[in-house]
């Protein structure tokens, strides 16, 4: 089997620590017996700084009609004149699904005490093309307005007319879920949970904002189809306080946007921090992306020191994304036994080996555990 990836390395620390990513998936490759040929694509702040050259459809397209998957590294989000590259990509592949694995790691001191690498493993599947970030909202001044609002994504297209008297300037933000929207991600976190072994928890508001019943009855539909899958609801105060008491419960937290988009980074801090945390972007029927989430890091570009293990880890989604689950499994059990060794640390671990020291160890310890 062989796969075409295309790869941004971005802006900062993003090449050298895509490299490590992209040196143990060959090693994974190799002892596997599937082919990777990588496409390299330039795109990010400091590429449009040198050429005024931004990603465009055309490139997007190309990579629709030739690539399996998409593998990146960091970018500069604070550039001016360049838009956000993983959010165009979002669009345009229409990723409706973020993963987000939450997972201590041995020899990561957790900020909840008592808790160790055993309690803390869950992953959180947040749908992320709606609920409140789907753009539909606007002010208006006082007296009386009329307001138009427009949206255009794949899950619905929808326009609003709002009428607003008001006394004193307000603000508004609509949340916007449609039947589709919460159908596929309540069907993908379904799929998921059933392949992992593991529970859903379905994270809402519906007390208070009834459009989460909308929401819950999508997950209440789609859950009669698989009869072999747990779930419960719950609500997002009591998510929160319960993964800071009671982690160990969870298996998957399946979110709309807003509440998923805080639950994964509550999920950072648990794992303890930036360092570990990579995330999925995933169209199931379609081209997925694969990132660390952690920013550029201009002042520590080139000097080989910065931690790649959420960049190596979003390497094991892609694998695990395009059915190559046994060399995904294993970078991750090589992860694991580095860290637990305690013998290679990058300074984020208070130790002082360099980014390439930490993937080589990694790539080691893959070949030793490959059967």
């Amino acid at each position: 089997m062989k796969y075409k990836i295309a790869v941004f390395p971005g802006d900062g620390v993003g090449p050298e620590l895509i490299n490590e990513g992209i040196k143990i998936i060959g090693k994974a490759a190799e002892l596997d017996k599937f082919d990777v040929e990588w496409a390299r694509y330039p795109h990010g702040a400091e590429y449009f700084a040198e050429t005024q050259e931004a990603l465009n459809e055309k490139t997007l397209k190309e990579i629709k009609n030739s690539c399996s998957a998409i593998y990146c590294g960091t970018f500069d989000a604070s550039a001016a004149n360049i838009n956000g590259i993983p959010s165009m990509i979002r669009d345009y592949f229409d990723q409706f699904a973020s993963l987000r694995p939450v997972k201590l790691l041995p020899g990561v001191e957790s900020i909840v005490a008592g808790k160790t690498n055993n309690d803390i493993d869950f992953a959180v599947i947040r749908e992320n093309t709606e609920d409140f970030y789907a753009g539909a909202g606007g002010r208006a001044k006082s007296g009386k307005s009329r307001h138009k609002i427009e949206i255009e994504k794949s899950f619905c297209n929808a326009k609003f007319g709002i009428d607003a008297e008001a006394k004193g300037e307000i603000a508004y933000q609509l949340c916007v879920l449609s039947r589709k929207g919460c159908d596929r991600i309540a069907k993908f976190a379904f799929d998921y949970a059933k392949r992992k072994g593991r529970k859903i928890a379905v994270v809402d508001k519906a007390n208070m904002i009834d459009a989460y019943n909308f929401w819950r009855e999508s997950f209440d539909r789609v859950g009669k189809e698989h009869n072999d899958v747990e779930y419960e609801f719950a609500l997002i105060d009591t998510a929160v306080m319960s993964l800071l008491r009671q982690p160990e419960k969870y298996g998957v937290i399946a979110a709309p946007n807003m509440f998923g988009d805080i639950l994964s980074s509550l999920g950072t801090v648990l794992q303890g921090g930036l360092s570990f945390a990579a995330r999925g972007n995933i169209n199931p029927e379609g081209i997925s992306m694969f990132e660390p989430i952690h920013g550029s890091a201009p002042k520590l570009k080139d000097k080989g020191i910065v931690n790649p293990i959420a960049a190596v880890w979003a390497g094991s989604l892609l694998l695990d994304a395009i059915g190559q689950h046994k060399s995904s499994e294993l970078i991750i059990k090589a992860i694991e036994s580095v860290l637990k060794e305690g013998r290679t640390r990058t300074q984020d671990l208070d130790g002082n080996n360099s980014t390439s020291e930490m993937g080589d160890a990694i790539m080691d310890r893959l070949v030793e555990l490959h059967d």
